[in-house]
């Protein structure tokens, strides 16, 4: 009886474990024909966009990243590189052409070999940055490099993967590049990846902001795009090229994809306006950042009221034209930045409102506030074929100061403003335009001084769908800078040096160039967050022993006290058998 009992649980046990490896067999055959992979993370931290996902699918060659990010690194750093190589393997996962290399710059003890990598890496671009830390003699800098190598056929892109501006970055920015990884990534595998990139031009010629001042946005574009400037000149082929079709018919097409115009100050003679609106009808695509008030705080430096006065740029007729008008006046709003005073205090700054979404559209959402100077509103006018979506708004209960405005130190910071003129809905600062134009000389009779010859020049009337935004103040796109003997060294787009405040004025810019270029996942990417959830450190120190017991001990008496209960059970079944 006995005997026959053990033979059958043998029997038993021999059926499950061939079971077992009948669907281990089983699921290992399935998992050559289908790829399953489940992110059980409450933010979907390990969720790559289907748009990351179609081009590493597409790669037809090795794609190889080098990562300097390695070693014996600091808790928050340790972290970026942890994240960095999730992030590779799961690219690698869809994709076996992808291949990465962890490298530590520090690793060789010959000081003059390391420090002869170190300066290699730096001319390549490579940021790397000296940090303190504690030693047994007491405190050293180490050099960490936190920058990636990007390698696709013949084509190499270095990307970095912290961004800071701090000598020594926060926990903050750290956690926000990690959130941003995937974008950084992904957009410098697009730029040696892709054939062509899309070129965007910002306009020069009529004082607008100068390359320093856009320095922050320029280079941020310049992770995905080809960024330049342009002259626009009187020349009709400054924004497009002409070519024959046939014998008889002459074809423009734009050479840019996108035009920044970003604060002009003097205005376009009406040649240089037909050449935009031209390069308009013909499918070119236009971000307007146009002040319609001269206002500056310079003037306050020497005096305590200065006038915001009207300035023509030769832009309005043709903006009308196409459903905006901005207008000459300067709104203000309590919900706005603040300025240094005589005292050293901050004192809020009417004429500096903040610009906040409208709305749910896609550039602005996840958006904070964004930071303007003397801006204008703008009226929605006209019916038109083209859709006009209101972008940034101030806050509600604004005040409109009609040019000539007076701008009083005195009445705004210590006397205190008439709160009762503070009565005026939310107000426009940024319109989105999509759809068919009407061309700004539609019925109109042209001068032959602008069009010297029609027959080698493809003229239009009305556009093909393209884009526009038009915002009132180009201080939107001006990051501040700061001068000293060492040269000019530029701050991060939004962030305001006073009051040591960020502003969301690169990534709404930044979503706005790529709406309009159509890159809709890196909208996506950008917006994309989760949350680090870092040790307490002081936490960790005062408790430091009872967690040590609870990490040794505890597991052993699991282990113990399982055993147990398994052969207590064992030792019952086989007893009443």
């Amino acid at each position: 009886m006995r005997f026959k009992f053990q033979n059958t649980l043998r029997n038993q046990q021999l059926l499950q474990l061939v079971w077992v490896f009948s669907i281990l067999i089983a699921l290992n055959i399935m998992g050559q024909f289908a790829f399953f992979r489940f992110d059980l993370t409450q933010e979907n931290r390990y969720s790559i966009s289907e748009s990351s996902i179609e081009t590493i699918q597409q790669l037809d060659d090795i794609l190889y990243v080098k990562v300097y990010l390695h070693g014996d690194l600091p808790s928050d750093f340790r972290q970026l590189s942890t994240n960095t190589k999730e992030l590779l393997d799961e690219l690698r996962a869809y994709n076996k052409n992808v291949r990465y290399e962890f490298v530590n710059p520090s690793e060789n003890e010959n000081k003059k070999e390391r420090f002869k990598l170190y300066k290699q890496l730096a001319q390549e671009g490579i940021a790397y940055y000296n940090l303190p830390v504690e030693t047994q003699d007491g405190f050293a800098q180490k050099t960490i490099f936190t920058g990636a190598l990007i390698s696709y056929g013949d084509k190499k892109e270095v990307i970095n993967l912290l961004s800071s501006n701090q000598k020594i970055p926060n926990p903050n920015e750290i956690n926000q590049s990690i959130q941003e990884l995937e974008l950084n990534l992904m957009n410098g595998i697009n730029k040696v990846t892709k054939s062509k990139l899309p070129r965007i031009v910002f306009s020069q010629g009529h004082g607008e902001l100068d390359q320093y001042e856009v320095a922050d946005f320029a280079y941020s574009l310049s992770k995905s795009y080809d960024v330049g400037q342009i002259e626009i000149d009187s020349k009709l082929t400054t924004l497009m090229r002409s070519v024959e079709v046939d014998s008889n018919q002459i074809k423009m097409i734009s050479n840019y994809d996108l035009l920044i115009i970003a604060q002009p100050k003097t205005a376009f003679s009406d040649k240089e306006v037909f050449i935009i609106d031209q390069y308009l009808m013909h499918g070119g695509k236009i971000i307007w950042a146009i002040d319609k008030i001269e206002a500056n705080m310079d003037s306050l430096q020497t005096a305590v009221n200065t006038l915001g006065m009207p300035n023509s740029l030769n832009l309005d007729e043709a903006l009308f034209t196409y459903g905006v008008r901005i207008n000459s006046n300067l709104i203000l709003n309590q919900n706005c930045m603040e300025i240094g005073t005589a005292e050293g205090v901050l004192k809020p700054w009417h004429f500096f409102p903040l610009a906040l979404p409208a709305n749910k559209h896609l550039i602005t959402q996840n958006l904070n506030a964004v930071s303007t100077h003397f801006v204008s509103n703008i009226d929605i006018v006209g019916s038109g074929k083209a859709n006009k979506t209101v972008l940034l708004q101030t806050d509600k209960n604004s005040r409109i100061m009609p040019a000539p405005a007076l701008i009083d130190l005195v009445e705004m910071i210590y006397r205190g403003p008439n709160i009762m003129l503070y009565n005026a809905p939310p107000q426009n600062l940024a319109v989105l335009l999509e759809g068919s134009f009407n061309s700004a000389y539609k019925n109109k009779l042209l001068d032959p001084r602008i069009m010297e010859n029609t027959n080698l020049f493809d003229l239009k009337m009305e556009s093909k769908p393209t884009q526009q935004i038009v915002l009132s103040d180009g201080n939107i796109m001006r990051n501040q800078v700061s001068e000293s003997a060492d040269g000019i060294m530029p701050f991060p787009l939004g962030y305001d040096r006073y009051s040591k405040k960020t502003f969301d004025n690169k990534k709404f810019l930044l979503n706005s160039v790529n709406y309009l270029m159509g890159d809709l996942n890196l909208i996506h990417l950008r917006n994309k967050q989760y949350k680090i959830r870092l040790l307490n450190k002081e936490l960790g120190i005062n408790h430091r022993l009872k967690w040590q017991l609870i990490n040794t001990i505890i597991p052993v008496l699991s282990i113990i006290l399982l055993g147990l209960v398994i052969g207590l059970l064992k030792k019952i079944k086989y007893k009443k058998v």
